[in-house]
């Protein structure tokens, strides 16, 4: 399976959270907003991709690139657990 790229991954994750919030609009259950969130987060938890533009930021250090990306995927999973949102 081919790596995808930043901009790729950012791109699937708009498409999913577009499709949970209008999931969640058309059937009237709120819940499905959350998912689309915490499943975005699960998308950089699983696979840390790095803008290639930030990779000199990290001079390079695969492994701290991926940690930060990780704990940036874990916020957003916590923001769709704790978060309530309406429809």
């Amino acid at each position: 399976m081919k790596n995808m790229t930043f901009r790729q991954q950012i791109r699937a994750g708009i498409v999913l959270l577009l499709v949970c919030f209008v999931l969640a609009t058309i059937l009237k259950k709120g819940f499905l907003h959350n998912i689309g969130w915490i499943l975005n987060g699960l998308l950089f938890v699983i696979r840390p991709v790095c803008p290639e533009t930030w990779k000199w930021r990290y001079g390079n250090d695969e492994k701290r690139m991926e940690r930060d990306f990780r704990i940036a995927g874990c916020v957003v999973i916590v923001l769709g657990l704790i978060t309530r949102f309406g429809v």
